[in-house]
């Protein structure tokens, strides 16, 4: 149990600028019992803000990433915040996004998975990650 896990979230999508993006975690040893907390953020503008475009200090690529101390095990909480609601109503404008969570641990890539945001509530999504996840 010497090694930590390092987690990193991300979009391609054009509009990310438009969500904070929270990540916490719970680490475990391999009896269960809680070791530590992690947690990361990425705070573009408050809840409601309705920002007319993406802020020059808003990358359009970012990446948010939480690094533990070593455990066995995880359980990570994400969530992807709206403060900017899309400009259209049309349902074809507005279609759910993509975000990519990648997991390592002791360095070596162990998890990546896509999950997709809807644009107007976000997303809260947990996963429980293990330090053999070949997924």
């Amino acid at each position: 149990m010497d090694q930590g896990f390092t987690v990193e979230v991300s979009s391609r999508y054009e509009g990310w600028w438009r969500y904070n993006a929270a990540l916490m975690c719970g680490c475990f040893d391999a009896e269960e019992q809680r070791t530590g907390f992690a947690s990361a953020s990425s705070h573009i503008a408050d809840v409601g803000a309705n920002l007319p475009e993406r802020p020059a200090d808003a990358e359009p690529g970012r990446k948010i990433v939480l690094e533990t101390a070593p455990c066995d095990h995880l359980l990570l909480y994400v969530y992807i915040i709206p403060h900017t609601l899309p400009a259209g109503s049309d349902i074809d404008d507005t279609e759910p996004f993509d975000i990519d969570i990648s997991v390592a641990w002791a360095g070596r890539s162990i998890r990546k998975s896509r999950h997709r945001i809807n644009q107007w509530s976000g997303a809260s999504i947990e996963l429980r990650i293990e330090k053999e996840d070949s997924h």
